[in-house]
């Protein structure tokens, strides 16, 4: 009998800043809606995130799919394990692939109320397979939605 060779596991803490111009509150409540999410949460107009089940509160579950638009080939599963809202939302997140474990993490935003907004922490601590590539891939599917969360915010202000 061959044994199948184990893919190496990759271990990574990314810490990722952003200052708003945009009360805690809305914040939090730009991750609380999964509508809202769907829209800012891709890193790219090219990237695609659709919810299953979407249950936003300690103990609930997301079940989404994403991927390239019209390709939705990862399985993302979201489990809320702290929530305080207008402070903390703390997760973790399992993306698969044809049932293939591609990546877990533990994720941890914080909000802080700063003079004219606020600041979002996010720490992402990941296990990943498939070399750095998925580490790179989290912090470059993290920084592109921060970055349309500083959109999304833009748009309901003018609203």
């Amino acid at each position: 009998m061959t044994e199948v060779a184990k893919p190496p596991v990759n271990h990574d803490t990314l810490v990722l800043e952003r200052r708003y111009e945009a009360s805690p509150a809305r914040l939090f409540a730009a991750f609380a809606d999964p509508v809202a999410r769907m829209r800012w949460g891709v890193p790219s107009s090219n990237v695609e995130l659709v919810y299953d089940e979407t249950d936003f509160r300690v103990g609930g579950l997301d079940i989404g799919h994403c991927g390239p638009r019209c390709r939705l080939i990862y399985r993302v599963e979201t489990r809320y394990h702290d929530i305080i809202p207008r402070e903390r939302i703390v997760y973790t997140e399992v993306v698969t692939q044809d049932r293939l474990p591609l990546s877990f993490a533990l994720i941890t935003v914080d909000f802080e109320a700063i003079e004219n907004g606020s600041r979002l922490v996010l720490t992402d601590q990941v296990a990943a397979y498939g070399g750095g590539r998925m580490i790179e891939g989290h912090r470059a599917g993290l920084e592109g939605a921060l970055d349309n969360l500083a959109a999304e915010l833009e748009r309901d202000a003018a609203a």
